[in-house]
């Protein structure tokens, strides 16, 4: 039983790896290359042709000026899919405590105190 659950929680962030990956690479085509290498090319070659006209530059514009929101967007579809197969383990606050004061226990509150009021 112990082997069956090391190996769903292998491919739990297997899968957890591979959506992250897929979000990041998903943002850059759709806000990279989609919204806005693409609208820059378009503008060009219709310039060039002297094609360009009013409603395609507008278009163009606001894909460009969107962009990086639907490139966020992308990612973190992405990341929620990886923090969906990565679980929710809540930390050990304890430990997490004990840490913090063995780091911090050269001063007390009294000493922070005393250096404020001078």
């Amino acid at each position: 039983m112990i082997r069956g659950f090391e190996m769903k929680k292998k491919c739990d962030r297997l899968l957890g790896i591979l959506c992250y990956a897929l979000g990041i690479l998903a943002a850059l085509y759709v806000g990279g290359y989609l919204m806005l290498i693409k609208p820059i090319h378009v503008i060009i070659i219709a310039f060039g042709n002297d094609m360009l006209t009013l409603p395609l530059l507008l278009k163009s514009i606001i894909k460009i000026a969107f962009s990086t929101t639907f490139a966020g967007l992308v990612w973190c579809i992405g990341y929620i899919g990886y923090n969906f197969f990565k679980g929710n383990e809540d930390p050990d606050w304890a430990a997490i405590e004990a840490r913090f004061r063995n780091k911090h226990s050269d001063t007390t509150n009294e000493d922070l105190l005393k250096e404020r009021e001078v």
